[in-house]
């Protein structure tokens, strides 16, 4: 209804007005140990994350963190995270942060999925199919330098989902182009000969503009973004 419209519309007012102050409270009274809330995409979270949280937590045990696993853009604005990890070529340009790794992806495969299929990576035959998983949020399900490379590449399965591609591929069923961080730290799967790493969305560590200098905060994005960069190649590859 009308007079509905217009209580949301001053309802959102009123909300954005708390949540300001909130962060203005933030800035002024966040200068020593407390509450830090962290998202991360579940599949950036590996192993090496985990080890950087342990040297955080022992440097700063005052730090009562809080990591929130999540693919969803969380709204920083709401305060619904104080840091974020994201995957993306453009965060929001109303954040304030650093890209801490730049990513490159690649095509991988099962060792059995190589061996089946080695006639056709190895040039002698170019019309046998070499199936692969695509993803329906790309803009185009068949990659031009993957066609140019393999004219019998074809895309059997459409995923929405990584850890399902890389499922996938883990059974042999299909290769997967993934970042180097996840295929080359997979236990199964291995580069696929014959196609050259691509860029891929870096990574970045951004916070709402008032809190970058609450020093909790400053100090994390700090501390993570060293710590990434120091294992620069997980993230990039080994060739470039």
């Amino acid at each position: 209804t009308a007079p509905g419209r217009t209580a949301i519309a001053h309802a959102e007012e009123v909300e954005a007005r708390v949540h300001a102050l909130d962060f203005a409270l933030e800035a002024e009274r966040g200068q020593g140990p407390g509450a830090l809330a962290i998202t991360v995409p579940p599949l950036v979270a590996n192993a090496d994350f985990a080890a950087d949280i342990a040297v955080f937590r022992a440097r700063h045990p005052g730090i009562v963190l809080s990591l929130l696993g999540d693919n969803r853009v969380l709204n920083l604005h709401r305060r619904e995270a104080d840091v974020a990890l994201r995957v993306s070529h453009s965060p929001a340009e109303s954040l304030w942060g650093r890209i801490i790794a730049r990513q490159r992806a690649g095509w991988f495969a099962s060792r059995d999925y190589i061996e089946a299929h080695q006639a056709v990576l190895s040039g002698e035959d170019r019309q046998r199919p070499l199936p692969y998983v695509a993803f329906t949020a790309w803009t185009a399900p068949r990659p031009a330098a993957l066609e140019a490379r393999f004219p019998g590449a074809v895309p059997v399965i459409e995923s929405d989902d990584m850890i399902t591609a890389l499922n996938l591929a883990r059974a042999g069923q299909v290769m997967v182009r993934a970042p180097c961080l996840i295929g080359a730290g997979d236990a199964v799967l291995i580069r696929v000969p014959g196609l050259a790493l691509i860029d891929y969305a870096p990574i970045w560590a951004v916070t709402h503009p008032d809190l970058r200098r609450v020093p909790r905060v400053a100090e994390f994005i700090r501390f993570i973004a060293a710590r990434f960069a120091a294992r620069a190649e997980t993230y990039f590859g080994p060739d470039g």
